[in-house]
């Protein structure tokens, strides 16, 4: 029987120098595959008022709120987004997407983030089924199954949010987050868990 012997450096693997994915990276490619509403890959501009009448249908109450979270999609694909794929066409791939925010946040954060805090409004407003001003574990809970992820890992994600721990995502906690989903490489960031758990 032979003893095993150490890897020597011409057989030893050699360590990785491809560089790690930013939180921020991570953020925005989780939150495309959630705006691809046809999931083909591409956002177009039909595939956030896609989403939003999804939303629409599982918080059927008011058609207004619907309208509302659409215009501020509308606005932020039209302001932003759209001319970021160099070709013209209004198709981002997932690269354009990021590159997109990423100019976004760069060169214009105030008009940005004032877009990005209306749709969180409109959205906070839309999911807010019994109209007390939050969203609470089971209005957060039914927006998570509308975007396809798991009541369990809303769960984890809500608890992140709920940073006072009163079991609501106020309008301040949830403007708060969406900075720091947009503009934040910190790991440990809550805002990172606004669209469900990476």
């Amino acid at each position: 029987m032979t003893t095993p012997t150490a890897p020597t450096a011409s057989t030893a693997p050699a360590p990785s120098t491809a560089p790690a994915t930013s939180v921020l990276t991570r953020k925005l490619r989780h939150l495309f595959v959630l705006l691809d509403a046809d999931g083909d890959g591409f956002l177009t501009a039909g595939d956030l008022p896609a989403v939003a009448n999804r939303l629409a249908g599982a918080f059927p109450a008011d058609p207004e709120k619907a309208r509302r979270l659409r215009l501020a999609l509308e606005r932020i694909w039209e302001g932003h987004l759209r001319h970021m794929d160099g070709g013209g066409a209004g198709r981002l791939d997932p690269a354009a997407y990021e590159r997109g925010v990423r100019a976004a946040t760069a060169a214009t954060p105030e008009a940005f983030l004032s877009a990005l805090h209306e749709a969180a409004a409109a959205w906070l407003s839309l999911c807010d089924a019994d109209g007390n001003g939050a969203v609470d574990f089971d209005e957060y809970t039914r927006m998570g199954r509308v975007l396809g992820i798991a009541p369990e890992e809303m769960e984890v994600a809500f608890a992140r949010l709920d940073r006072n721990g009163d079991g609501y995502l106020e309008p301040e906690g949830v403007h708060a987050a969406v900075i720091e989903f947009f503009t934040s490489d910190d790991p440990e960031a809550a805002g990172n868990w606004l669209y469900g758990p990476l």
